[in-house]
């Protein structure tokens, strides 16, 4: 008798730079297919009140993007690096960029989440402290919320912004939506890192007519954050059980398995 061939899960992979997750997938012996969404953009800026780097206790980070767009600042404007400054960073990938950089965390959060990095902080004498917070500029307040409310002083600084691809490649949008409405109708399980990756996966599916099939489908998810953007959608989060990319993709690949 003959052996049918096993079906291999189609994972969507909505990260601007998608080679991680897809990698991941393709580990878990799914089949990645990469549809980015987001665009980085940056923004000029400067440090509060003519400080520098140095004149802080703690420059902490919650992306590799916030730590990419200091050290870019740090070149265009002569200043040392790394900085001799104690550094924060929110899980293991934004650590390990850091001590690529030469700059070696000295608080590292278990949890990737700006809530973790509060509770890791926390456990560190940080009242009077004065910490640089480098952001995009639509982060959640959770970070400075909750180092302001441990007694330290939060300048917050937005170096970068993430919006949709099409906003500055129009052309996009419409082949985009025709991809994802294919993919959507072949079964693909979406994923989402960001809420902001999924208000433009939300939007790309009304522009395909495809949003009943985008409600139908399981987003897979990582963080309490996202999922309540997914959910405010009208859309179906899934928790990827765990906080790393790696944990999105291999989830997303067994929910697969089980919907064939």
């Amino acid at each position: 008798m003959a052996i049918s061939p096993q079906i291999v899960p189609r994972v969507l992979v909505t990260r601007e730079e998608p080679e991680p997750v897809s990698q991941a997938v393709r580990l878990a012996a799914g089949e990645p297919v990469e549809l980015p969404l987001l665009a980085t953009r940056w923004i000029e800026f400067d440090c509060p009140e003519g400080r520098k780097l140095e004149d802080y206790d703690w420059i902490a980070f919650t992306s590799p993007r916030a730590l990419e767009a200091i050290a870019s600042k740090a070149s265009a404007a002569g200043w040392s690096w790394p900085p001799q400054v104690a550094a924060a960073a929110v899980g293991d990938r934004t650590a390990h960029e850091m001590q690529a950089c030469g700059w070696m965390p000295e608080c590292v959060s278990e949890e990737a989440s700006a809530h973790g990095l509060v509770q890791a902080l926390q456990t560190r004498s940080v009242k009077g402290a004065r910490i640089l917070f480098p952001c995009s500029a639509i982060a959640e307040p959770t970070f400075p919320e909750g180092m302001r409310a441990a007694g330290a002083l939060v300048d917050l600084v937005h170096v970068y912004t993430t919006e949709p691809v099409w906003l500055q490649q129009p052309l996009e949008k419409p082949r985009l939506a025709r991809q994802l409405a294919e993919e959507l109708r072949r079964g693909c399980i979406a994923t989402c890192a960001s809420p902001s990756a999924a208000r433009a996966l939300a939007e790309l599916a009304q522009e395909a007519a495809a949003f009943r099939e985008l409600q139908r489908t399981p987003i897979v998810v990582i963080g309490t954050t996202t999922a309540r953007a997914v959910s405010d959608l009208g859309l179906h989060p899934v928790d990827a059980g765990g906080r790393s990319l790696g944990f999105m993709a291999r989830k997303a690949v067994e929910i697969g398995r089980q919907m064939v």
